[in-house]
């Protein structure tokens, strides 16, 4: 069961300094920053502009609305504009443009970069058909066709991919060659 979080807190530096960090505190909890509709999707980019003395604006009272009316105050440091869906890397919080019956839009984390199809696996709360309202996060597959723009944190620290394990390399002693002219050097046929 994830712990409910009601209201803005300061978080710990450990909990959002690496998506990774953000990503997992989000799993853990539902988050409902301005007790309004319960755990919106809107309240989890709020909740984290607000760790960076930021506010996560709408202009309109819908999710959509964070790209249509005030992207420029949404992208202030540390958070800049992504624009173009081939763009997305992991980490980005994506916004969505209203289709069907949700009239509010939506905005997510991306759990992946973009991969040249038409879905994204998502972090958010209250997605997903069959989820419900106000569920808390999740990781859920999200269609691309209402993609309106993204906001990247650039202060978030990358983690470096474990190196390989280097393979053992062949030495020249191995081959069948050397062995052979080992063999011919001491006349042991």
């Amino acid at each position: 069961m994830a712990e409910q979080v009601n209201g803005y807190r300061k978080l710990l530096a450990s909990q959002y300094d690496t998506y990774d960090h953000w990503r997992t505190y989000c799993l853990t909890h539902g988050i409902n920053v301005d007790f309004s509709y319960g755990n919106q999707c809107w309240d989890v980019p709020a909740l984290l502009w607000y760790q960076y003395g930021l506010t996560f604006q709408t202009g309109n009272g819908y999710a959509w609305g964070t790209w249509a009316y005030m992207r420029d105050a949404n992208a202030k440091f540390p958070f800049a504009k992504v624009e173009r869906k081939v763009d997305i890397k992991r980490g980005d919080c994506v916004v969505f443009a209203p289709t069907g019956l949700n009239y509010a839009g939506h905005v997510a984390f991306a759990d992946e970069d973009y991969n040249g199809t038409d879905t994204l696996n998502c972090v958010g709360q209250n997605q997903g058909k069959g989820i419900g309202y106000g569920t808390p996060s999740n990781v859920k597959p999200l269609s691309l066709r209402g993609f309106l723009g993204a906001f990247r944190n650039t202060l978030w620290k990358s983690v470096d991919p474990t190196p390989p394990t280097p393979t053992p390399t062949s030495t020249k002693k191995d081959f069948p060659w050397v062995l052979y002219s080992r063999k011919f050097r001491t006349k042991r046929f």
